[in-house]
């Protein structure tokens, strides 16, 4: 799992947790916020880097005779791996801030997203050190404005090029879908500068993801376990 970026602190929280359980240093709501929300994180992340896999393999399964035969289904399935990826991602961000709530008996009820951990943590504890590792890293905007252009419109990746490699003797032929510079354009007016491959994009958005996700765990963890309970 997550062959793509270290996710260590990951486990050493929940071995963490399992201690502290075991303890009775926890109380009922911070282990069920626990069992619900951390379990469902990491479900999305798994999501998300299976739908970047099957992106990347059907990429490399196109080649040019086939596409031009096959392009609806091709950007079907193109767009079919874009939209989990960026659904799963994104809810990935949103569930995050429940599970850091949560070890510091916040429970909050409704809708509740990335932005809302920051926001409620300063409220309760506005010197947290934790707080500055809570703000929208610098690629966040740009991933969002992709998940919610899929939220409400049925094709992301409307074209695509055939890139064509030399390795030796053999040649090496893969499609490359790009993402639109800003989502929010409408269709005919796009331009498809920034990111012209799709699967670039998303790799290298996922390892951001998950080292995001990593450093606020590798922050709460001491934490938790110098304190030796829960909430913080």
């Amino acid at each position: 799992m997550f062959t793509l970026h270290r996710f260590q602190n990951c486990k050493r929280l929940e071995r963490c947790m399992e201690r502290l359980e075991h303890s009775g240093s926890v109380p009922g709501g911070v282990k069920a916020a626990y069992q619900a929300y951390h379990f469902a994180l990491v479900h999305k992340l798994r999501s998300a880097e299976r739908n970047l896999i099957g992106l990347e393999q059907v990429l490399k399964s196109y080649s040019a005779p086939t596409t031009a035969t096959g392009a609806p289904q091709f950007l079907f399935e193109a767009n079919m791996y874009l939209d989990g990826f960026f659904y799963c991602g994104g809810s990935a961000f949103d569930i995050l801030a429940r599970e850091v709530l949560s070890y510091f008996g916040i429970l909050p009820t409704g809708n509740v997203y990335y932005g809302h951990a920051k926001a409620e943590l300063h409220a309760n504890r506005p010197g947290d050190p934790l707080l500055p590792r809570l703000g929208d890293p610098p690629w966040k905007d740009s991933f969002s404005h992709y998940r919610n252009t899929l939220t409400h419109e049925l094709l992301l990746a409307t074209n695509y090029t055939i890139s064509v490699r030399l390795d030796g003797r053999s040649v090496q032929q893969q499609a490359v879908v790009p993402l639109p510079d800003d989502p929010r354009v409408p269709a005919g007016s796009r331009t498809y500068d920034e990111n012209p491959d799709a699967a670039e994009y998303i790799r290298n958005h996922f390892r951001r993801l998950v080292s995001h996700i990593n450093a606020i765990y590798g922050e709460l963890e001491p934490r938790m376990n110098t304190k030796g309970s829960l909430p913080l």
